[in-house]
C-alpha cells in the first residue's frame, strides 16, 4: 500500500497516528546515524515491568493484552496528493481511512503457558549522558523479538517524542532536539509507550521487533544468537542540527560518547509449519508469524503490497482478523515486508493448538 503518512496534513507530533506499519516499504537494516535522513525512523526501542511472575501476570498483559491499552475505531486523515497543488499553490488533499486496532485481554495462565519461562528477568541497565536505560525483559522467535524498557531522566525524559496518536501509528521516536541518541542493531521495530505507566521522568515502553536476519538471506543482518546489541550515543548537538550539518559518510565528530550493551536473550519460542496446496507457508509462533509466499523456490516478489487480509481462524470458529485492507484492520504489533512475504508479531498471544487454520487473501494454510 502506498505510505501516506509523510503527506498527511497535521504537525509532527500527530503525524505518527497515521503512519501505520503495514504502510511500510521493504524493510532495511536498522543502523544509529544522525547524519541520515532516515536515521529517526530506524532507531528502535524497547519495554519495562519487572518480572512477569512477580507482577501477577502484568507484563504480559501489557504486552499481548489489553492492560492500559484502548481499541481504536476505523477514522479518517486528510492526505496531500504527490506533487499536485491547486491554482492558489497549496497542495492538493484527500480523505483516506486509516485502520481500526483491536486488543483482547489476555489469560495469564495460558501466557505463562505459551512462554514457556523463555524470557529474561534480569535487567541490564545502562547510562547514557544524564539518560538511563533499563532493558527489563526480551523475548524471541526467530521471526521476531519483543523487548520491554524504561527510560529516565530526573530532569524530565525528553529524548522520544510519544503521545497516544503515535503508539497509534509509527510509535515512539527519538526527538531531533535532543542530544542521545539509542537503539536496537539488527531490528525493524515500533515502541508502544505505555502512558498509564509512565511519568515525566520515567517512559514505560514495549518495543515489538522484527529480526531482520529472518527477512534477508544475503547477510544484510546478523542471526541473533544469545544476545541482542543495544547502542547508545552521547552527541555534541542535538540530532537535528548534526543532521542539518551534511556530515560525510562516516564522519563521527558528533558523537561525544558511545556505548555497545549486549542484553542477553532466553531460548527462543519454538513454531509451527501451516501449509498451502501451492507449496507456501505460515510459521506461526506465540509472538509472531511469518508468510512466505515462495514455495522454497525463487522469490516472486509477493509482499504486503499483494495481501488484502489475512486472517486465523481457531478450532472453535472464532477469528483474529489481523490484517484487513478493504475492511481497515490492523491489529498487531508490527508488520514488516521483504521480498518473499512479511512477518508480523502480534498484539495477542496465540495458540497454534488452537489454530483451525490461516487464511492469506483466499489461500488457506493448515497444519
Amino acid at each position: 500500500m502506498k505510505d501516506t503518512f509523510d503527506k498527511v496534513v497535521m504537525d509532527e507530533s500527530k503525524k505518527a497516528q497515521i503512519r501505520n506499519s503495514m504502510m511500510q516499504s521493504k524493510a532495511k537494516v536498522s543502523k544509529l546515524g544522525v547524519q541520515i535522513a532516515a536515521a529517526a525512523a530506524a532507531l528502535v526501542i524497547a519495554t519495562p515491568i519487572v518480572v512477569n511472575a512477580a507482577t501477577g501476570g502484568e507484563l504480559f498483559g501489557r504486552l499481548w493484552g489489553n492492560l492500559g491499552k484502548k481499541n481504536v475505531p476505523s477514522h479518517q486523515a486528510t492526505v496531500i496528493d504527490d506533487g499536485k497543488t491547486d491554482d492558489k499553490g497549496n497542495p492538493v488533499t484527500h480523505t483516506e481511512v486509516m485502520p481500526k486496532i483491536e486488543y483482547v485481554a489476555h489469560d495469564p495462565e495460558e501466557a505463562e503457558r505459551l512462554i514457556g519461562g523463555k524470557y529474561t528477568t534480569t535487567p541490564v541497565v545502562t547510562t547514557i549522558g544524564d539518560t538511563t536505560i533499563s532493558v527489563e525483559t526480551v523475548v524471541r522467535d526467530g521471526m521476531g523479538y519483543v523487548v520491554a524498557f524504561s527510560v529516565e531522566n530526573e530532569s524530565g525524559v525528553d529524548c522520544l517524542n510519544y503521545s497516544q496518536q503515535d503508539n497509534e501509528g509509527m510509535g515512539a521516536r527519538m526527538s531531533g532536539n535532543t542530544k542521545i541518541e539509542f537503539g536496537f542493531e539488527g531490528g525493524e521495530g515500533k515502541v508502544w509507550v505505555d502512558l498509564e505507566s509512565s511519568t515525566k521522568t520515567k517512559l514505560c515502553c514495549y518495543e515489538y521487533l522484527t529480526d531482520l536476519s529472518a527477512l534477508f538471506t544475503k547477510g544484510e543482518a546478523k542471526p541473533i544468537t544469545d544476545h541482542i546489541t543495544l547502542v547508545c550515543r552521547e552527541l555534541t548537538k542535538t540530532r537535528k542540527e548534526i543532521a542539518d550539518m551534511n556530515l560525510e559518510k562516516g564522519d563521527k565528530s558528533f558523537i561525544k560518547e558511545e556505548k555497545t550493551v549486549k542484553i542477553p536473550v532466553a531460548d527462543k519460542l519454538s513454531s509451527t509449519t501451516f501449509k498451502a496446496a501451492n507449496g507456501e507457508t505460515v510459521k506461526l509462533s506465540p509472538i509472531a508469524m511469518q508468510w512466505d509466499s515462495t514455495g522454497g523456490k525463487e522469490s516472486k516478489g509477493n509482499n504486503l503490497d499483494s495481501v488484502n487480509s489475512f486472517k486465523i481462524t481457531y478450532k472453535d470458529g472464532s477469528e483474529y482478523i489481523v490484517f484487513d485492507r478493504t475492511n481497515p484492520v490492523a491489529s498487531y504489533g508490527i508488520l514488516t515486508n521483504s521480498d518473499t512475504g512479511f512477518i508480523v508479531l502480534f498484539n495477542r498471544l496465540v495458540d497454534a493448538e488452537k489454530v483451525s487454520k490461516i487464511t492469506v487473501n483466499d489461500t488457506e494454510f493448515v497444519k
